[in-house]
Formats: C-alpha cells, sequence, structure tokens
C-alpha cells in the first residue's frame, strides 16, 4: 500500500495550495470525509489538523508532497507481559513539506505503521494509522533533524492470528525525533524514535517505542532548492 501524489501541473499545483482561496475543492473533499467518520475523538482531531493544514498552506512559502517507506524495530515498555523483544515490521505513506523560511520546514505525515513486539513463542502484531506533525530544521547541506507530536490511530491487532483488538486502546498518543538526509533532487533517508507515552492495552500497561529508518522522495524539490 502507498500513497501517490500527481498534478498534471506542478506550478498550478503549487499555486493553488499556496493560495488559500483556490482551496475549496479540497476543503469539500475534507467535510466529505468528516462525515463519514463516526468516533468523536477522530473527527476532533481531523477537524483541528485540516485547519492546521489550510492555515499552513496560506502562510507556508512554498507546498510540496512526497512518499516515504521503511523499516520498523518495534518493541513496546510496560508490566503486560514478560520476556518482550523486537519485532520488525514496516512504514508507508505520504508526506507534506510547508517550508517555513530557507531552513525550518513543517512536515505533516499519514502513515501506516506495523508495531508490536514478541513474547516467548508468541508475536504480537499492531497496525496503526499514524499522523506525526514534526518540525524540522534543515541545514544548507541538506542535513535535517526533526521532532514533534504524532497521534496513531489502531486498525488491527493480534497474537499471531488471534485478534486482539478489543483487549487494545484505541489511540495512541507518542513523540518523534529523529534526523536525516534530502538531496536537492528530493531523495533522502532518515531515522527516526517514535516514543509512545500513553498505554495502549486495557489490562495492564504496554507503551510503543519503535525505531524506523526511511527513504523518501518528494516530488518538485528541483524548484524549491
Amino acid at each position: 500500500m502507498g500513497y501517490h501524489f500527481f498534478y498534471p501541473n506542478e506550478d498550478k499545483f503549487l499555486m493553488r495550495f499556496a493560495n488559500p482561496v483556490k482551496t475549496g475543492s479540497y476543503f469539500q473533499y475534507v467535510c466529505l470525509s468528516f462525515l463519514t467518520i463516526k468516533t468523536p475523538g477522530m473527527r476532533k482531531f481531523i477537524m483541528l489538523s485540516s485547519l492546521f493544514f489550510f492555515s499552513m498552506a496560506g502562510y507556508s512559502q512554498f507546498v510540496i508532497f512526497g512518499a516515504k517507506a521503511g523499516v520498523n524495530f518495534a518493541t513496546v515498555t510496560g508490566n503486560a507481559l514478560d520476556d518482550k523483544s523486537m519485532h520488525p515490521s514496516f512504514h508507508v505513506g505520504g508526506l507534506a513539506n510547508f517550508f517555513l523560511n530557507d531552513n525550518f520546514t513543517i512536515q505533516p505525515e499519514v502513515l501506516y505503521s506495523g508495531k508490536g513486539f514478541k513474547s516467548s513463542d508468541q508475536t504480537y502484531k499492531f497496525g496503526y494509522i499514524d499522523i506525526p506533525v514534526l518540525v524540522q530544521y534543515k541545514t544548507p547541506s541538506g542535513f535535517f533533524v526533526e521532532a514533534g507530536p504524532q497521534v496513531g490511530f489502531l486498525i488491527s491487532a493480534k497474537v499471531n492470528s488471534t485478534d486482539i483488538k478489543e483487549n487494545m486502546k484505541s489511540t495512541d498518543f507518542s513523540w518523534v525525533g529523529g534526523l536525516g538526509y534530502k538531496s536537492a533532487m528530493g531523495i533522502g533517508a532518515s531515522a527516526r524514535y517514535d516514543f509512545g507515552y500513553t498505554n495502549v492495552s486495557e489490562f495492564g500497561t504496554l507503551k510503543n517505542k519503535t525505531i524506523m529508518v526511511s527513504v523518501f522522495y518528494t516530488f518538485g524539490s528541483n524548484s524549491q532548492e
């Protein structure tokens, strides 16, 4: 599963997102999507996120989009189970870059992210839709550091092949920090640590901890660099 952003004319695409007056069709799409969401907490989050994105589109100097994918090295902390070890998985999704100036960028993302852990002969697999909103500081050489909050929505939870989603909480909040490199052509790589600070289990305590290594590509980077 991946996210692909495409627009036939890049200049018109960038102008449309840089001018909040011309974002009507995107606003209509968000409204229609909002009406289909039945969970109050998620509806509130989507509403606040949409306001944030439209505000950023109006105040940022430049907006580009991209895609990313990579590997996860996931585990948990807490007292729910003993003998916990790392579970390898993956993430994939899309991102946006709102350029505030030559050094600072706001980068929201929407990712599918596999998490979980191993305990004895059992493998716990959790699937989340993660939405981080990161502040990036980029150096002229292309290296950057990033940090920010993240909310995750649980979409699946299994022990081996047994569904345990009803034993898990639906939302996970975490802090994310990392570093990376992005070339002038828009190709880059990054590593980050996803530090979950809320309990995601209905029984005992489990907190997600994930190391993420990614490769990414942003469309239209040449015209911004």
